[in-house]
């Protein structure tokens, strides 16, 4: 996959699990698909934005999470750089 392939996503969220894993989640600008990812608890903060690979995203079904998500991601733009820590 080259550069030119992939999505930018945004920080929307985060949820800590009962086995002690953090899931990181990120939508597209315009909130219609998201990205998940978990991580150990001691793994770096997530950052901002990152690159990811169109068929690893998820499309968000629900108009009133869309909605939110494309609220955060513009709030998350307008106060971070893509590779701030969140």
């Amino acid at each position: 996959m080259s550069d030119d392939d992939s999505v930018r996503v945004w920080f929307v969220g985060r949820e800590y699990t009962d086995k002690g894993m953090l899931t990181v989640r990120y939508a597209t600008p315009d909130g219609e698909a998201r990205f998940e990812k978990q991580q150990s608890l001691n793994a770096p903060d997530p950052t901002a934005a990152r690159d990811v690979d169109p068929a690893k995203l998820a499309p968000v079904e629900d108009a009133d999470a869309a909605e939110r998500y494309r609220r955060e991601v513009e709030r998350v733009r307008e106060s971070n750089a893509p590779d701030d820590h969140v």
